[in-house]
């Protein structure tokens, strides 16, 4: 069996896949701090254990299901990762060299932080021929420059620093004691050189940034090493087996869907929504809001409209109203499709990246009438991250020309009423998996790739239709106005 570990922004996923494709899930949740207006940050070990919880669950599901499953963390043989992007944690080693792990000397900064907006300006200045190398347009939450505001304002961190790590590295590290990264996540770091497939040494230079923290860059189906006897004691796998390097959550998931096709986008609504197209091997795009990435093996990469506020948005809008999704969608199901009028959503609780690349953009209901209440609300929200999932879809289709095959994938893609909602607004059909787990699934692939084994079965897509929403452009129009008209009010 391969267990493939999943690190997201607010929750962790763990899952158990057998030769046949069969699989068992699990995950517990952490929470993500914002102790000052435009900060997220997380604490790393609250990663651990939700990690240790979620390893535990999965066990004890998988021995009571039957089958070659039934083994549990027992019958693991190999590891793989996945995990959110962007975001940074700086460590040093353990107290001692038998496995004890890194020890984070700051709270992990995340993607949705904007403290890296002070330094864009040194990025900005940056002669055009390094902004085509770095393949991605400067924006706050990138780790260089979360990394360059870290540095600049507490220097006394990297005197004891032996790595600056992405977060699933911080975790493998818990692992293997090996500090490493794979290509698709340093790529996303704005530290990384496209054309040369490296870190950007020349760049860290200029910058002042110290080179000698940033870690060894791999393949994702590399070996990063093999579990010590001490992450075995604490997590419950065997000792000595083989860890795979792991990937970014974004490209963990195209691998787990098996999406190479440059005719084909995948979208995922996780805490942000994205929207994922692959390109050819070695193409560099000119730079624009949508990110590009290196893939999890070789040969493969990625062009991502990222849009900050998916499922961060939606939950926000969950905990102030008070009610749990199934009992939302269960008393939406039957309106969706109808006009819901003028009320509007600005789902921009965290500034927004694709397509404008403002860390200021702020939230709003807009519209808002006596009789609307909180069924009207939340649909609302729903349809404001519908919309940027559209505008995310046209800016990569704008750049590459219209897609065949959309994918929606992700644990939102399990709710029928979404998924009809999503596809309505985009005024496409598209496939959906129901498997919620696909950067999950696609760690453990790489387990099993590390290994020299073929990969299991993947899932097999439905097909979703929207409803005839007439309304839908005017009010697709009527919410690209309203960010333009707000946009004053938010500095």
């Amino acid at each position: 069996m391969y267990l493939g570990i999943d690190l997201g922004t607010g929750s962790v996923k763990v899952l158990l896949l057998d030769r046949s494709g069969r699989e068992i899930t699990a995950g517990r949740e952490y929470v993500v701090s914002a102790p000052e207006r435009g900060r997220a940050e997380s604490d790393p070990l609250k990663w651990l254990t939700a990690l240790e919880q979620a390893l535990s669950d999965v066990d004890r599901l998988a021995r009571s299901a039957g089958g070659a499953i039934a083994f549990g963390l027992s019958g693991v043989r190999a590891v793989g990762f996945s995990g959110q992007m962007h975001g940074i944690v700086p460590v040093r080693k353990g107290a001692d060299d038998s496995g004890a792990g890194p020890v984070a000397l700051h709270p992990a900064i995340l993607w949705a932080d904007g403290r890296g907006a002070e330094v864009l300006p040194e990025y900005e200045r940056l002669d055009p021929e390094v902004h085509r190398r770095l393949g991605n347009r400067p924006a706050s939450g990138m780790a260089g420059t979360t990394l360059l505001w870290l540095f600049r304002h507490r220097p006394d961190i990297f005197n004891t620093t032996d790595a600056v790590l992405f977060p699933k590295d911080f975790v493998r590290a818990a692992f293997t004691g090996s500090f490493l990264t794979d290509y698709s996540d340093a790529s996303g770091s704005l530290l990384y050189d496209f054309e040369h497939h490296c870190w950007y040494e020349d760049l860290i230079s200029q910058l002042g940034l110290p080179r000698r923290q940033l870690p060894e860059i791999m393949h994702a189906v590399d070996a990063a090493g093999t579990v010590t006897s001490r992450a075995a004691r604490r997590f419950g796998i065997p000792a000595g087996i083989p860890v795979a390097v792991g990937a970014g959550d974004t490209p963990a998931a195209m691998y787990g869907s098996g999406l190479t096709s440059t005719a084909a986008a995948q979208i995922s609504v996780g805490t942000a929504a994205q929207v994922a197209r692959p390109v050819d091997a070695d193409e560099l795009p000119g730079v624009s809001s949508i990110n590009l990435f290196e893939g999890a093996e070789k040969g493969l990469r990625y062009q991502v409209a990222a849009m900050l506020n998916g499922g961060l948005a939606l939950e926000w809008v969950r905990e102030r109203l008070g009610f749990s999704w199934g009992e939302l969608y269960k008393r939406l199901e039957n309106r969706i499709g109808d006009d819901p009028g003028t009320l509007t959503f600005l789902p921009y609780l965290a500034g927004e990246r694709t397509p404008y690349l403002d860390p200021d953009a702020r939230g709003a209901w807009v519209g808002l009438s006596l009789h609307h209440g909180t069924d009207d609300l939340a649909m609302a929200a729903l349809l404001g991250v519908a919309c940027t999932v559209r505008i995310g879809l046209e800016t990569i289709e704008r750049e590459r020309g219209r897609v065949d095959v959309i994918r929606l994938v992700g644990g939102s893609a399990r709710f029928a009423p979404w998924r009809t909602l999503l596809a309505t607004v985009l005024g496409r059909s598209m496939e959906y998996s129901p498997y919620s787990d696909g950067s999950a699934r696609g760690a453990a692939y790489m387990a099993a790739r590390l290994l020299g084994e073929p990969i299991p079965r993947g899932p097999v897509f439905s097909h979703q239709k929207g409803v005839n929403g007439l309304w839908v452009e005017d009010y697709y129009r009527r919410f690209l106005d309203l960010y333009q008209a707000l946009r004053p009010f938010s500095r």
